[in-house]
């Protein structure tokens, strides 16, 4: 199995999803939900997170009993908070609504796990290039790292983003994709964010994230993805809200994929199982649109189930049907 190394957060998950069985602390995080991705088509993936020695060992294990190497999963010597808290409405949109009233609301038991939560703060201008214990190193990649065949960077912090892209590619990584976080992906910081972007192969990224940074320039998708190519970077894909997934190619090629139906159980983890599945199809096919396909079906798949590991229990027969299926109403335009 090729190698594909997944950069990101491993978090303990409090969700309460639009229908259906509150989940209470359970692994998540956007490292192990697009190593779930990449995994559904084949790649074996090798994790680069940081956690602290309280995080649930036998997560580790079970990450580890499915194929997944662990080698660059730092455990620091401390305690280590990577609660995250996601509140859906029916329509799987996430609400800013406090943990304690969500819960109530829901008629679920407030979690102890989760007493003296706290979200953290957005960054500043002054803080945007501080780097914290979350921060991934150099020295958090694993000697392996130089087999990998490609590299997908979640939601991080800036610095994280702004280090890590040069330092693969400095070791051999080619083809590496990120996501930008929208904490940072803001006019406000329009000049570091357009230079951390430099040379990337793909750059995947939500209508909402992308509008935000794009409004006082122009309304147009196209031209915004346009926009962001020209630092070099070859592939813009673009998750829109309705569903369809748009796809421009440095080159000038386009491509809309329409949404796949499907009925949602809970969205956590589907953009990140999104971009595990583009950076295998992009590394093994090098055309974007096979790539963009793979990522629609793990993103379908994906807000179809619960749980990390639910992408490795679909059947294959059942994923080339779907993969048939997405590429037949792909739209060049």
């Amino acid at each position: 199995m090729a190698k594909y190394l997944v950069l990101g957060a491993l978090t303990r998950d409090f969700i309460l999803p639009p229908r259906g069985k509150a989940l209470v602390d359970v692994p998540g995080g956007g490292a192990a939900y697009a190593a779930a991705g990449a995994a559904l088509w084949g790649g074996e993936p090798m994790l680069v997170a940081r956690v602290g020695e309280d995080y649930p060992r036998h997560w580790l294990k079970e990450f580890a009993t499915h194929g997944w190497d662990l080698s660059g999963v730092r455990i620091l010597p401390q305690a280590l908070d990577v609660r995250r808290v996601l509140v859906y409405d029916q329509r799987g949109r996430l609400l800013p609504q406090a943990p304690a009233s969500a819960f109530a609301q829901r008629g679920v038991p407030f979690p102890q796990a989760l007493l003296g939560y706290a979200p953290p703060p957005p960054p500043t201008r002054t803080s945007l290039e501080t780097p914290t214990e979350r921060s991934l190193r150099l020295s958090d990649l694993p000697p392996l790292a130089i087999e990998a065949h490609a590299a997908h960077l979640c939601p991080y912090d800036f610095v994280t983003h702004n280090l890590m892209p040069a330092a693969l590619r400095q070791i051999g990584v080619a083809t590496v994709s990120l996501e930008p976080s929208a904490d940072y992906f803001k006019p406000l910081f329009s000049r570091q964010v357009e230079t951390m972007l430099t040379g990337l192969s793909a750059v995947i990224v939500p209508e909402r994230v992308l509008r935000d940074f794009y409004a006082r320039l122009t309304s147009n998708l196209w031209e915004m993805a346009e926009a962001v190519a020209k630092n070099q970077v070859k592939t813009v894909v673009i998750r829109r809200a309705n569903g369809e997934v748009w796809v421009y190619a440095r080159a000038g090629a386009r491509w809309v994929i329409p949404p796949y139906p499907v009925e949602m159980s809970d969205p956590t983890g589907a953009s990140d199982a999104f971009a595990g599945g583009f950076m295998v199809g992009y590394s093994e096919t090098l055309d974007p649109l096979a790539a963009a396909a793979r990522a629609a079906v793990a993103y379908s798949l994906a807000i179809e189930t619960k749980g990390v590991f639910a992408l490795l229990e679909v059947l294959p027969a059942l994923v080339q049907r779907r993969l048939e299926s997405v590429l037949s109403s792909a739209q060049k335009l």
